[in-house]
């Protein structure tokens, strides 16, 4: 057993006072998934003029107010959030999700064409201010986050590769002037008790490697009793 996990972030959004609730939490502890066959054979339909609400992740999308929403999930989106939720394609520009009238859902990256469907599109939220940050003993920022992850089934590089959008929202009253982020990762060779991570810098024809590896701290892998 590993006993008590301790954490600093929790499942959902934050509503204006940068506040949430143990109900909102465990609705939204939820990853919404919609698949490039769902958002083709929407399209499709919108074009023959055949919309019907039976494409789970197309109609139970979790964008602005999508009327849909509470008949494919167990609850409706709150409507004081006012940070918007998962991207769509909004064909009216009215800022309301209507896939009864053809919208489907977009990756969240500007610049990005519409018609660029992943094989697979997720989408969470989570914040920092749903409970004790058992983890760092640190106050919460009171900061939400919205993750849009996709990736695209290829038969190159690009089948091995998973894209994530973040978007983070300051709930606090207080304006964040300066910010500092990096990359974190946590990668398990076997037992997670005895990994370490190692950096190649050396130069190539001018050009350094950049390039992170994994290792045991010795030549047996250890065992996580």
């Amino acid at each position: 057993s590993f006993g008590f996990i301790k954490q600093d972030y929790y499942t959902g959004p934050l509503n204006p006072e940068a506040t949430t609730y143990p109900d909102l939490c465990n609705y939204f502890d939820h990853i919404w998934s919609v698949s490039r066959g769902e958002i083709e054979q929407h399209i499709l339909d919108a074009a023959d003029g055949n919309i019907e609400d039976t494409i789970h992740g197309i109609f139970g999308w979790p964008a602005q107010g999508n009327m849909f929403f509470g008949h494919f999930n167990p609850f409706e989106l709150p409507t004081d959030h006012n940070g918007g939720w998962a991207e769509f394609d909004d064909l009216n520009d009215n800022g309301i999700y209507e896939p009864q009238f053809g919208e489907f859902p977009v990756i969240d990256i500007r610049g990005c064409p519409k018609d660029i469907y992943p094989d697979e599109m997720i989408f969470w939220i989570y914040n920092d201010a749903g409970g004790i940050h058992t983890n760092t003993q640190g106050s919460p920022i009171r900061m939400e986050v919205q993750v849009q992850a996709f990736a695209f089934r290829t038969a190159d590089e690009l089948n091995d590769m998973t894209f994530q959008r973040y978007k983070l929202i300051n709930r606090a009253p207080q304006e964040i002037n300066q910010c500092y982020f990096a990359m974190w990762t946590d990668p398990d060779l076997g037992c997670f008790s005895d990994d370490y991570i190692g950096c190649d810098t050396t130069k190539i024809k001018g050009k350094s490697r950049d390039l992170m590896y994994i290792y045991n701290i010795d030549a047996t892998d250890g065992t996580n009793g």
